[in-house]
């Protein structure tokens, strides 16, 4: 049996999550009918689209582009803050749906995922497909856009053939009917630096590099190159891999609401970023061998460090710590626009390293655990470090100021 892979791909996922959302809660403006975007405020810098409404797009914005250049565009645009949780909940409800049909559901991205539905429908692949994307739009309120095919690579490229709402075959016996036309930078893993540079070798189509010597394209790319040429040869045999719950590492970033010209302008947004992750690390049962800190400068340089530790943690202040030395050693005397504090190769929690003086971790463990407990209960802002105040650090560098409440089945058409 021919293995059958669908990529499902979510139309304008932000806008389209945010206005069923809203939809549901009673408000009769559909921001997907008008020139909309989801991107933040001027005020706090965060200033770049994430999703635009297809109106939107009539005008030039797209996806990356500065507020201010969108506004020019559009001056009566509708901007929106993005509520990350709300994204969350909604892509786990799409995950949650396609469980149902296959175990075998790969989450690739928050919007996009693969599931192998091999055996697992009768008919065609194409009236499956379409079965799935009439439930999603009627049980969860958006569209999907689904590729399918025989490999996930393929089967990613058919999604964005067009949009929205629409189902795309491409299987690896078409080749040269469908894939080998498409231009250069529809080649997956073809950025736009990449793309340039095989334009200017003087390759337009997918055909073109399928059809080229992969030791010539190794020799521009290095083995780099070799991926190039299999990609564009519709070689892949990738399996999908089912969803794994637990995370491979957790983090959080911001951009400063004006440029720290000092480490100690720095620290409080520092402390008010390790916050959050470490409350999501605990939160998640985890504790972390390996903190990072990146620094994006005023003049949008990007640079990080990162320290592997003997023993794991999930201590709020041992991993400020970490993040202060790492500032320090990343911080040449360019302000700070940006900054962002990761923590990975987690491990489940529970085990603490004795010390010689009494065990301070365990001691920094209840205290942590007692400050969790109450912001959970009464907010994030009833506690605050006396290190941020006055500083226009938040207490917990969250992404969000509305707190959602939890997605339930079907909330999305108001059942």
């Amino acid at each position: 049996m021919n293995r059958m892979i669908f990529h499902i791909d979510c139309n304008n996922a932000f806008l389209s999550w945010e206005a069923a959302y809203r939809l549901t809660k009673g408000e009769t403006l559909d921001i997907r009918t008008i020139p909309a975007v989801i991107g933040g405020n001027r005020e706090k810098r965060k200033g770049i689209v994430l999703a635009s409404s297809y109106p939107a797009k009539k005008f030039g914005i797209r996806t990356g582009m500065s507020l201010m250049e969108a506004c020019k565009l559009c001056p009566n645009l509708d901007i929106n803050p993005p509520d990350y949780d709300l994204y969350v909940q909604c892509s786990d409800e799409l995950m949650a749906l396609l469980s149902r049909y296959t175990p075998l559901v790969e989450r690739y991205s928050i919007d996009e995922c693969f599931a192998d539905v091999t055996g697992c429908f009768t008919g065609t692949a194409r009236d499956f497909a379409d079965m799935l994307r009439n439930e999603v739009s009627s049980t969860l309120g958006f569209t999907v856009n689904i590729g399918v095919s025989d490999s996930k690579l393929l089967a990613k490229t058919a999604s964005g053939f067009s949009k929205p709402d629409k189902t795309h075959e491409l299987y690896s016996s078409e080749l040269e009917e469908k894939y080998f036309p498409l231009p250069i930078h529809k080649l997956f893993m073809i950025g736009f630096r990449t793309c340039m540079k095989l334009y200017n070798l003087g390759y337009r189509k997918i055909g073109d590099v399928a059809h080229e010597d992969p030791k010539l394209l190794r020799k521009h790319f290095k083995l780099f190159g070799l991926l190039i040429w299999s990609n564009a040869n519709g070689v892949d045999h990738s399996l999908v891999r089912p969803y794994d719950e637990r995370p491979k590492g957790i983090g959080n970033g911001m951009t400063l609401p004006a440029d720290a010209a000092t480490p100690d302008d720095a620290y409080p947004f520092i402390l008010s970023l390790c916050e959050i992750s470490s409350q999501r690390l605990r939160a998640a049962g985890m504790q972390a061998y390996t903190v990072s800190l990146g620094i994006r400068t005023s003049d949008f340089r990007f640079n990080s460090h990162q320290r592997k530790l003997i023993s794991p943690t999930q201590s709020t202040m041992e991993i400020y710590g970490i993040c202060r030395m790492l500032y320090n050693e990343l911080w040449d005397g360019t302000p700070a626009r940006g900054l962002s504090v990761r923590l990975a190769d987690l491990v489940p929690g529970g085990t603490i390293q004795l010390d010689m003086l009494g065990n301070q971790e365990a001691r920094q463990q209840k205290i942590d655990s007692c400050i969790d407990d109450i912001r959970g209960k009464y907010g994030d802002s009833c506690l605050m470090r006396a290190s941020t105040i006055n500083t226009g650090a938040e207490p917990v560098a969250v992404t969000t100021h509305k707190k959602y409440p939890k997605i339930k089945p079907n909330i999305l058409n108001g059942a």
